[in-house]
């Protein structure tokens, strides 16, 4: 009996409108078991396996050199039997590129060839493009003293041996201020706003190849700062790797990104689309402030909330934006 092998994502995954093939894990005339696996995959987050449906001898593999496929693509034929007559003629079906209104062939081909984009980098860009076209996003920016979590830092560094970034207590405090105000722990659909619940963080995690993957910190209001020291490490090296599974990415409710590393003041991030809100994360500086009245030399970091308006108002996001600061002013307490 002849079977085809249709692709559908992992138990979990959020799959991108094209995936595609990084390497066939069983040549043709190889007996695999159901549940054995097939191939690897790249979607726009990590690296994939599938893992075979049923049990069969691999008779034909249908995908191409650079194939794109979506759920319900046939990429190979099983048999029950290694000489069993092949008498489907199923191929794959062409997937078309994302509609685009601009016009590529304008730009001057003395810039030189294009370089073919992964899934990954394909999926970012569509993604991206599609918050700032759907999301009507406004933003906010509130000044951060740093000096409780530069105290902080140092303690744990003491204490524990491993010291929080500032990554990791961005993460913390917007847990904290998202439990505070659970209903900006929510995303606007077609049919109504859906509150989360459970507060997941995802954060912006450097790839191999240069992109951006975002992996997610569950349940991170519950968490302490040092258990989400380990696990934003931990997450950020096989990201690094590319080792990242599907499931790692999903279900975030609100992403902090920081670049303070790299000498940013200040900056405002895109909504991941199924999110409400973002934090970009800026460095800490020392700066002139005003403290009771006498003029100081503070460690200021400025954070800015991009927010989806049809979730979230301005005064909900005010609140949330003080909570965050609040909870870093007061770091002793994360």
């Amino acid at each position: 009996m002849i079977r085809e092998v249709a692709f559908s994502p992992t138990d979990g995954e959020t799959l991108s409108p094209l995936s595609s093939l990084v390497e066939w894990l069983a040549p043709v005339g190889t007996k695999v078991e159901a549940g054995q696996p097939l191939f690897l995959y790249e979607t726009d987050k990590a690296i994939a396996t599938f893992f075979s449906p049923v049990a069969g001898y691999v008779r034909r593999i249908l995908a191409g050199n650079e194939p794109r496929f979506s759920t319900g693509t046939v990429l190979a034929l099983l048999s029950d039997s290694p000489d069993e007559p092949l008498e489907l003629d199923a191929t794959p079906s062409p997937q078309p590129d994302a509609p685009d209104v601009f016009d590529w062939n304008e730009i001057d081909n003395r810039e030189g060839e294009p370089e073919p984009l992964s899934v990954m980098r394909r999926t970012i860009a569509l993604r991206m493009a599609m918050s700032k076209r759907h999301i009507p996003c406004f933003y906010l920016t509130v000044a951060v003293d740093m000096t409780a979590a530069r105290s902080r830092r140092s303690a744990m560094r003491k204490s524990v041996g491993k010291a929080a970034t500032f990554n990791d207590m961005a993460i913390k405090a917007s847990a904290l201020a998202l439990a505070g105000n659970p209903s900006a722990a929510a995303v606007f659909t077609p049919e109504g706003v859906i509150r989360r619940r459970e507060i997941n963080i995802g954060f912006a995690a450097a790839l191999p190849d240069n992109g951006l993957v975002v992996p997610v910190v569950r349940r991170a209001d519950r968490k302490p700062l040092d258990e989400i020291v380990s696990e934003t490490r931990e997450l950020a090296e096989r990201a690094a790797k590319g080792e990242l599974a599907p499931a790692d990415c999903a279900g975030g409710v609100f992403s902090v990104s920081y670049l303070g590393a790299y000498d940013v003041d200040e900056f405002a991030a895109i909504v991941n689309p199924g999110e409400a809100a973002i934090a970009a994360v800026g460095g800490t500086v020392d700066t002139p402030t005003v403290v009771d009245g006498q003029i100081v030399v503070r460690p200021i970091a400025k954070i800015t909330l991009s927010c989806d308006h049809r979730s979230i108002d301005g005064t909900l996001a005010a609140r949330l934006a003080g909570d965050i600061k609040r909870h870093l002013e007061h770091a002793e307490e994360l």
